[in-house]
């Protein structure tokens, strides 16, 4: 399986980042205030990174919207879990050929969740909140490192279209506290 390369490289405070792909520059970050974070590629397109999702503010979630008139939503990722082209993914994952004692350090995986009873953020119940590090699926990246050397992500083609974003919204959540 090809996977995606991003490193996210911190420049300066903790929330501030240049994200590279491929040895490439491709993208900043940095946090304008007020929680929110915004993310430029290279090519001027803009998105806003808000921790409020579904009108709260959670830990492990995040709302990434293109900047602009329409500020449609391009990833929500809510307790570690997003929807992606009708499936579910879940962040910091347990994969289905790991077992658990091997997945105390290190990498990180970016879990499609199989079997996952639910199309949409809004439809998960309480008491699958709840049970919701049980569940497992297959593999289809990872996240390594600390924010203060390199973040790393690695994502499967799948993935694409909104690896820049994840690349980010990962990084905060996972690598500035």
């Amino acid at each position: 399986m090809t996977m995606m390369q991003y490193a996210v490289r911190r420049s300066g405070k903790p929330s501030d980042a240049v994200i590279w792909r491929a040895g490439e520059k491709v993208a900043t970050l940095w946090g304008e205030g007020n929680l929110l974070f915004r993310l430029e590629s290279t090519a001027k397109e803009i998105w806003v990174l808000d921790p409020r999702v579904h009108g709260e503010i959670r830990p492990f979630s995040m709302n990434v919207t293109a900047s602009g008139a329409n500020g449609e939503s391009v990833l929500t990722i809510r307790n570690h879990v997003f929807f992606h082209d009708s499936k579910a993914f879940m962040l910091t994952s347990i994969p289905e050929d790991v077992h658990p004692a091997e997945h105390v350090f290190g990498k990180r995986h970016i879990n499609r969740l199989e079997k996952f009873p639910f199309s949409r953020l809004e439809e998960i119940d309480l008491q699958t909140w709840g049970r919701l590090r049980r569940q497992r699926g297959a593999s289809v990246g990872t996240i390594e490192g600390l924010g203060v050397d390199e973040f790393r992500v690695s994502l499967s083609q799948e993935l694409e279209d909104i690896g820049l974003q994840l690349s980010a919204a990962s990084y905060l959540l996972y690598s500035t506290g």
